[in-house]
């Protein structure tokens, strides 16, 4: 009977200290919609105290870091903590891919976005289109072309999809630039 009333209390312990894992995860998006940016990092800095190993929390963090702070390798930290602790959260990968686009690492988000690909529940379209970009800022039209098609196959989204056309769009004007500089630089050798 002890051994019983030992295990059941246990739970009960086990049970709050999730239940007060998730307030402080709510609280903190609570603050992050209120554009309360600070109160938000303390909170979240508090839960990895304590639970140095939740990925929610990284995530979180790593989002402030990055698009609040500007503060881009501790942002780059914490979305890797979080990548690590909680590998099929599909929001880090999103939030990630934007790091690296922020960070003009194109060749690295065209290898994250292979993997966030895999990812369960990721929004498929979203990283089609920054992988996509990533191709175009490497002059890679044919693959970007591509990959913005995909994309567009892949959502119901009207905004995506018209930034994927878009996106196209700019491509054919960058062909049409990138072959009349070419004819202007083959007058100019003869």
């Amino acid at each position: 009977m002890v051994l019983l009333w030992t295990k059941l209390n246990k739970n009960n312990v086990m049970d709050d200290i999730l239940l007060n894992t998730e307030e402080y995860i709510l609280k903190a998006k609570d603050h992050i919609d209120c554009w309360d940016y600070i109160q938000a990092k303390r909170l979240l800095m508090e839960l990895l105290e304590d639970q140095p190993d939740h990925g929610r929390a990284h995530q979180l963090l790593g989002w402030i870091y990055a698009s609040q702070l500007n503060q881009y390798d501790m942002a780059e930290v914490h979305f890797k903590m979080a990548i690590r602790f909680e590998p099929n959260h599909a929001t880090t990968y999103s939030d990630y891919i934007y790091l690296l686009k922020m960070t003009s690492r194109y060749k690295e988000m065209i290898k994250f976005a292979e993997r966030a690909e895999k990812v369960d529940g990721i929004n498929l379209a979203y990283i089609q289109r920054n992988k996509a970009e990533a191709y175009e800022m490497l002059r890679d039209y044919k693959k970007a072309i591509s990959t913005y098609s995909e994309a567009i196959i892949n959502t119901l989204d009207e905004d995506l999809i018209s930034c994927c056309e878009g996106g196209i769009e700019r491509i054919a004007r960058k062909i049409k630039i990138k072959e009349q500089l070419d004819y202007i630089t083959t007058l100019n050798v003869a």
